[in-house]
């Protein structure tokens, strides 16, 4: 039986929305899995219990998330091992979604825009208003600057220039502008920070074991890759470099690319209908859970 492996992403590579996606896709295309497995690339959250991706639907059997799917696929062979993949999925994939969702110039360069080659409409307008909502409470020790895609940031513009005149206005804004370029620094060095205390602990931690290559690196090196791939990345790889150092910093890159040109030799097909996010099969879907509430 074949598994179908439902990812982020198009044009037969994973996106960058999801480093799951990307980790899973690293993966399999470094490492020899015993099971049959085929890469759907539908972004569609529907299909997972859930509401994300990745997903592998076998037998009607639904396993979710990169943790889960990589200790099916492949035996983690130690505690540590497990508790790495955790970490990882856990505090490295939450700075990620901060760098996404919260960090205003990728949110606005990058990641709004990309959702309108991934989904049908509505959803690529919705989907990351939603998915920022939800770094928000994910990251809420790490402070951001608001966005008009925040409810109550249109509330307090719009009751704030309802009491301004025009020249007030201009002032005001130039001032708001000012502000937010402090505000971004104090938010850029605790974010970092933030991001090196983390890669502290890890780095820690995978010291502590001899093995080569495990699942949790890949994710560890996919959550990389997107953070300095992002408009503002840039910054985090100066940050890495001095952290790091020269070496370490210069390692990770050659590690990703290395990553960046593997080619997966498993098979790979497009979405049905059924399984691309369309309004209708959407609408099924829930219908569908609903439905399940009152079905006993």
């Amino acid at each position: 039986m074949v598994g179908n492996l439902h990812l982020w992403g198009f044009k037969g590579k994973p996106n960058l929305v999801s480093p799951e996606s990307i980790a899973l896709f690293w993966l399999l295309s470094s490492q020899k899995c015993n099971k049959k497995i085929c890469i759907v690339f539908s972004n569609n959250t529907d299909l997972s219990p859930n509401g994300e991706l990745p997903v592998l639907i076998e037998e009607g059997q639904s396993i979710y998330g990169y943790g889960n799917i990589a200790q099916y696929l492949f035996e983690q062979e130690s505690a540590l091992e497990t508790a790495l993949l955790e970490f990882a999925q856990t505090q490295i994939c939450a700075l990620t979604q901060y760098q996404l969702y919260l960090e205003r110039e990728n949110y606005e360069q990058f990641t709004r825009k990309v959702f309108a080659h991934l989904l049908q409409w509505p959803y690529w307008y919705n989907t990351p208003l939603r998915y920022r909502a939800l770094a928000r409470k994910k990251c809420e020790k790490l402070k951001y600057l608001s966005h008009p895609d925040d409810e109550e940031s249109d509330e307090n513009v719009a009751v704030e220039e309802m009491t301004q005149s025009s020249v007030l206005k201009l002032s005001s804004r130039a001032k708001s502008r000012g502000r937010e370029l402090l505000a971004d620094t104090r938010h850029s060095v605790q974010y970092l920070s933030e991001l090196g205390e983390q890669l502290k602990t890890w780095l820690e931690a995978r010291g502590r074991l001899n093995k080569e290559v495990i699942a949790a690196d890949f994710l560890l090196w996919a959550n990389l890759h997107v953070q300095l791939t992002l408009p503002r990345g840039q910054r985090i790889g100066d940050y890495l470099h001095e952290f790091l150092g020269a070496e370490a910093y210069q390692e990770i890159q050659e590690q990703l690319r290395r990553c960046d040109k593997l080619a997966c030799s498993l098979d790979q097909r497009p979405p049905n209908f059924a399984e691309n996010g369309n309004p209708l099969m959407s609408t099924y879907a829930a219908v569908q859970k609903v439905w399940s509430l009152y079905v006993v």
